[in-house]
């Protein structure tokens, strides 16, 4: 990242506030515009505010590239406060939005986490984090934001000097914060719930490795899917499919197949093949044809057999990506691992079932 953002470690000149820098998702634009009155009004205007979705706020100038803006703010900010929702979401932005605030080559900037939810981001699960919606959680927020001298680690100076920890004017603050936070953070029951029937992962290429997967013949476009494809979202059914259990965020998709090759050694893995060619024809733009290459899970106890499926291909200019949805279409088998089809049988109504032999290493399904 050094041959990206300035190796220069200090701080514009231009204006000599210490600067907060909210990192969040455009969908919660309401918990940041709390969040940016909240420091600008509690300061008194001594701490700048960037918040790319207000225009009350510093956001990105028009006419400069949006990326190399975001890098000077980052770069500039003593703090960066990060909004965390949900983790269903997309959160690769915002993390590299932290990760350029704490390059090893910056000045110091130290991370806060408000917790709008359950969960936590994987990154700072170990972090002490502030929980949006606990009071006294708020209330610690509060007392480190406006008494203490080290808040901003270029400061050295409390927001509000003449305030005490736990003081009046700091529960009165922390008590607005958290009223204020009430009306637009989600409560847990607002997401609802939801569960998976087949197993889901979402893997990402950059444009530049799509770019580079075009320019090469089948065979080495393909297996450079396996090598450069990254894991954006993987959920529970998928993890137990690759028997795994935790994956860190964009962890490299070879470290999935790499799982499911010690938990299935002796297994096909000319699924790998299909899969990687569904995305490097997607990669051309164009429908790629599904030969049904199945695997089994990793979870002996789940006797079915699964088919990779492309689903969906998108472009996400803002992260300079791509993201391949893949499905893994579910064939239940009988006690001799022969594979279930249900149809119906015309003209007649009543359903019937089919046993189709299930492939092996040397038999592939086609």
């Amino acid at each position: 990242m050094t041959s990206e953002v300035s190796a220069d470690s200090t701080r514009p000149t231009s204006d000599r506030r210490p600067l907060l820098f909210i990192s969040h998702r455009h969908a919660d634009r309401a918990i940041a515009e709390v969040l940016r009155k909240f420091v600008t009004d509690r300061s008194g205007g001594r701490i700048a505010v960037f918040q790319s979705s207000s225009a009350q706020a510093d956001n990105a100038r028009v006419g400069r590239e949006l990326r190399r803006e975001l890098k000077e703010q980052l770069w500039a900010a003593g703090a960066v406060v990060l909004v965390f929702t949900s983790p269903k979401e997309d959160w690769s932005y915002c993390m590299w939005e932290c990760g350029v605030a704490t390059h090893p080559a910056s000045p110091e900037t130290k991370i806060v986490v408000l917790q709008c939810g359950p969960h936590s981001p994987s990154v700072y699960a170990d972090a002490v984090r502030v929980q949006a919606q606990d009071p006294v959680s708020i209330q610690k927020l509060a007392n480190d934001f406006l008494t203490s001298p080290d808040f901003f680690p270029d400061h050295n100076e409390a927001v509000a000097p003449g305030f005490a920890a736990n003081g009046d004017e700091v529960q009165q603050a922390a008590k607005a914060l958290y009223e204020a936070l009430k009306e637009v953070v989600p409560s847990d029951s607002d997401e609802g719930e939801d569960w998976a029937t087949v197993p889901f992962l979402r893997l990402q290429l950059t444009f530049a490795e799509v770019d580079g997967i075009r320019e090469l013949d089948p065979v080495e476009g393909a297996r450079a899917v396996l090598e450069q494809a990254r894991v954006n979202q993987i959920d529970a059914v998928a993890k137990r499919l690759f028997g795994v259990g935790r994956v860190e965020p964009f962890a490299p998709f070879r470290w999935l197949v790499d799982a499911w090759q010690h938990g299935r050694p002796n297994s096909s893995t000319g699924w790998m093949d299909e899969l990687a060619e569904q995305v490097r024809v997607a990669s051309h733009w164009r429908n790629p044809r599904f030969r049904w290459q199945l695997l089994r899970s990793v979870d002996e106890s789940d006797h079915a057999m699964y088919a990779p499926i492309l689903s969906r291909v998108r472009s996400v200019p803002r992260e300079r990506c791509h993201h391949f949805d893949l499905y893994f279409s579910k064939f239940d088998t009988d006690d001799n691992g022969a594979i279930r089809i249900g149809f119906v049988h015309e003209p007649q109504t009543a359903p019937g079932e089919i046993a189709v032999v299930a492939p092996t290493a040397s038999q592939p399904a086609r």
